[in-house]
């Protein structure tokens, strides 16, 4: 072999090891909720009334911020999560927010506060998440699905008013965890807009008492 020809070969393999050594890292991806609520008419069902939204509860393994997902077309219908991807923050602190702007943004209700603002409430509404992952029906098609409890309380006495369950999924547009954060912030703004809905019939016939006075009056 030439002279040249060895020293061409000697350099290409030195760029191409540079090349392998400078190329980027594969870095986690981080996803979050759309947490803004779109505009709704209001039904001042509750107008003269404040909101308490409880703080969310969910299972343990979804006490985090792992993306989790199902593969529902095996046997043991097993649940694991993405290894380079996750929630910014675990779910039920961004659904509350997402709740809260939603109810909020409705004008039925005086005012809607979170878990621990000290403003006197005359209902409170209590959230548990029992499933928010993506369901694989097979290796290309999977769906995000958002299983919850929701309960409505009387804000002083605690009693129940009235509760319903909702499943909510929605297809994703890609069998990754892209698609999965599309569908599951679909199903959270669907799951967000039903309860706003249920809590208008659900209150129509409550209405807020009136604070304790001191002075015997």
């Amino acid at each position: 072999m030439s002279t040249w020809r060895l020293a061409w070969l000697c350099g290409a393999l030195v760029l191409g090891g540079c090349a392998a050594v400078s190329r980027p890292a594969a870095f986690p991806r981080h996803y979050a909720l759309a947490t803004a609520a779109a505009a709704a008419p209001s039904t001042r069902a509750h107008a003269d009334a404040t909101l308490r939204i409880a703080r969310v509860s969910v299972p343990a393994w979804l006490d985090g911020t792992g993306m989790y997902y199902r593969l529902a077309y095996r046997a043991d219908d097993g649940i694991a999560a993405y290894a380079d991807s996750d929630w910014v923050a675990p779910p039920a602190d961004m659904l509350e927010v997402l709740l809260r702007n939603t109810l909020a943004a409705g004008a039925g209700w005086r005012a809607v506060v979170g878990p621990g603002d000290p403003a006197q409430s005359a209902f409170t509404l209590q959230v548990r998440i029992d499933d928010f992952s993506q369901v694989f029906a097979s290796p290309q098609d999977s769906v995000g699905r958002l299983a919850a409890t929701v309960t409505l309380l009387d804000g002083q006495s605690d009693k129940v008013i009235a509760q319903r369950p909702f499943r909510i999924e929605v297809p994703a547009p890609g069998a990754d965890a892209a698609g999965g954060v599309a569908a599951l912030n679909r199903a959270s703004r669907q799951f967000a807009d039903a309860v706003r809905t249920w809590l208008d019939q659900a209150g129509a016939g409550q209405r807020p008492r009136p604070a304790h006075r001191d002075d015997g009056s």
